[in-house]
């Protein structure tokens, strides 16, 4: 089994373009980013934009769990049509076989109850 990269959610990708828009109207785009100080509050701020980033609606999520599942979709191996065929085969004799084995003990354990009760 491959391991999948993890992506970034949708909202760390947002969050990342909001801090690089506010670093170009401040005109620091051409330097490097400047460490921001963790500022702790007992009431979050929430603006425009972090309500935007921290809830997607249902149709975004549901257009990015497309996206993903046709991405998987495409590393899947599917086998041949010859493949297919001899695997429903195999499976059809296999459950035969296992029909007939439980056929035959239903059928000896049947005569031996009729043995024990008469």
């Amino acid at each position: 089994m491959s391991r999948i990269q993890k992506k970034k959610p949708v909202s760390e990708k947002l969050k990342q373009k909001a801090v690089q828009e506010k670093q170009k109207e401040n005109g620091s785009g051409s330097e490097k980013p400047v460490a921001q100080k963790a500022v702790f509050s007992a009431k979050p701020e929430k603006n425009a934009v972090d309500a935007k980033i921290s809830d997607p609606n249902f149709f975004q999520r549901s257009m990015e769990y497309l996206r993903e599942v046709k991405v998987e979709l495409k590393k899947v191996t599917w086998p041949t049509r010859k493949q297919t065929t001899q695997t429903t085969i195999v499976v059809i004799i296999f459950v035969f076989v296992v029909a007939g084995f439980l056929g035959i003990f239903d059928f000896g354990l049947s005569k031996l109850v009729q043995i024990v009760l008469t």
